[in-house]
């Protein structure tokens, strides 16, 4: 099976409507639709295609109940799968990672880069509630990992993430952001609590070396197997070296303080009260962002699942400062 030959000659290539950097990519894609994008750059013959999710930056489809392929949402000079499938194929950890094994450049029916993957088996952590789940057992695997991940050597990064970044866009464009959200949704006393939390926030999380970090370490990135133990973290395209508790922010987001404690009990670093102030402050932001993703895409089931982690959240810090020592 050829999984990357050029894109044919004289096929007419889909233009993006807007070229600005980082635009969105104006190009509806359904079942049928992937199905013959990948057909056309490919030979594989396509028997079934369902979506699997879509994030910030991809919309992923399931072909043959075997494969895997992201098509980005947008242009990005930040995005680059071919340093992502270089770093999978040298990343040696304790979990399934996700092994880029196609890149289409230039593909037919799509106007920018198409990666795919063999298909890592197991439902998301975003699936489910924390009374479900072993919290222990998760916390013993999920910090193996995030200490084999924050002390691997020898893996070349060629970016470098400042931590507080997006924490300084949001502060400034808070307001804007939360009219993102109808107040059905969201009550006044909710976004008066989110803003005097954000509000306290110092920005003073102190400078360290970076150490190689996922990036984007959300629940939905997290697989769990049959008997709900991790089973594979994928999604790797924001990979970095980083502040080692930028990991954190979506372990906060699904299970706050004490599941984290959890995780951090088999870890070798403890955070400082300014460190892990940065956690649940960029924990909030990210509950609110998840909010808005999935508001804007319309999925019930993802929605009352945002929402949900984001009411539990909320209920955490009313009234509390991000500088409160950790509990749990």
């Amino acid at each position: 099976m050829v999984l990357g030959r050029p894109p044919k000659v004289g096929r007419r290539y889909t233009q993006l409507v807007n070229g600005e950097f980082e635009s969105e990519i104006d190009v509806p894609l359904s079942v049928t639709k992937v199905s013959r994008i990948i057909e056309e750059n490919s030979d594989l013959r396509v028997n079934t295609v369902r979506k699997l999710g879509e994030g910030l930056e991809f919309q992923s489809y399931l072909v043959n109940e075997a494969w895997v392929f992201r098509f980005p949402k947008r242009v990005s000079e930040t995005l680059d799968p071919l340093a992502e499938k270089t770093f999978s194929q040298k990343l040696k950890l304790s979990t399934s990672v996700p092994k880029i094994s196609c890149i289409w450049n230039h593909p037919w029916g799509y106007p920018e880069t198409i990666s795919g993957y063999e298909y890592l088996p197991g439902t998301s952590l975003e699936h489910f509630r924390g009374e479900e789940i072993d919290q222990d057992c998760l916390g013993r695997q999920l910090g193996t990992v995030l200490k084999e991940l924050h002390t691997m050597s020898g893996v070349a990064v060629s970016k470098v993430c400042d931590p507080l970044a997006t924490l300084r866009t949001w502060s400034e464009d808070l307001d804007e952001q939360l009219g993102r959200i109808s107040r059905s949704t969201l009550s006044y006393s909710k976004r008066t609590t989110i803003k005097s939390y954000i509000d306290q926030y110092k920005f003073d999380l102190p400078s360290s070396e970076g150490v190689l970090i996922h990036g984007d370490l959300g629940a939905d990135h997290i697989l769990l197997d049959e008997r709900k133990q991790l089973s594979g973290i994928i999604d790797w395209s924001n990979h970095t070296k980083g502040c080692r508790y930028r990991d954190f922010v979506g372990i906060w987001r699904w299970g706050g303080d004490v599941f984290c404690t959890r995780v951090l009990y088999h870890y070798p670093e403890k955070p400082s009260l300014t460190e892990f102030a940065f956690v649940r402050v960029m924990g909030l932001v990210s509950c609110i962002s998840r909010v808005i993703l999935v508001c804007e895409q319309q999925s019930e089931k993802l929605r009352k699942r945002a929402h949900t982690l984001l009411l539990e959240r909320l209920s955490e810090i009313t009234n509390k400062s991000p500088y409160e020592p950790l509990s749990g």
